[in-house]
């Protein structure tokens, strides 16, 4: 697996392998190690490894119990390397550093905002102000907590989130306007350029890392 061009993703993104491997910086510098952790919105590219594995760690889902044994196998690797983000997007220094990894859980009033915004992915971006009505919140109010207590900013977490959707259904064999739609995208050409800029890689690259039957 290799990257084939320069990208940045919305979520915290671990990648893990029996061997080294390098992945370079925007600026053409490199680190190599066999677990190497990029910071959210860090350009980079992963040079070709056939055994990596990539976790991609969204914020909100930080606590996420099927995550918990990947965390520990990256506290544990001997051989570990950061590629660090700008100021403020310093997620795995932070991390690496805590005592107590488990973050608190996320604010009740955004937990029912979310279960909102996941049943309209497939429509389209959730207008903020229904989000904030949904939380009980103005919406000025709703997009500072949302971007504390998430780490993302809101318009930024919800496309994150689509480009999942959209992923889920071209792994599964379904086609780019299938897709595209199902993940509220206007077309095919408007996912396949928002894939290629968020994770470097195209619609039909996709289809095929679909398991063969």
């Amino acid at each position: 697996m290799g990257d084939a061009a320069a990208h940045r993703h919305f979520a915290a993104q671990a990648v893990l392998s029996g061997e080294p491997l390098t992945v370079h910086d925007a600026e053409g510098r490199s680190v190599s190690a066999d677990c190497v952790l990029i910071d959210p919105l860090t350009p980079h590219r992963l040079v070709a490894s056939p055994s990596a594995e990539l976790i991609f760690l969204e914020p909100s889902r930080y606590a996420a119990t099927e995550l918990e044994a990947k965390l520990r196998q990256i506290r544990q690797t001997r051989s570990l390397a950061v590629l660090r983000g700008a100021p403020g997007q310093e997620f795995w220094a932070r991390w690496l550093s805590s005592p107590t990894p488990a973050p608190r859980p996320l604010d009740p009033r955004l937990q029912a905002a979310m279960l909102v915004l996941e049943e309209d992915l497939s429509e389209g971006p959730t207008p903020l102000k229904r989000a904030a009505a949904v939380a009980g919140l103005s919406p000025e109010r709703f997009r500072h907590l949302f971007a504390e207590e998430v780490g993302l900013p809101y318009r930024r977490f919800l496309l994150w989130r689509r480009l999942r959707l959209a992923a889920e259904h071209l792994l599964a064999g379904r086609d780019a306007t299938v897709a595209a739609h199902a993940a509220g995208f206007a077309d095919a050409a408007h996912l396949a350029r928002t894939l290629k800029a968020t994770f470097g890689v195209t619609a039909s690259q996709l289809h095929l890392a679909t398991p063969s039957a």
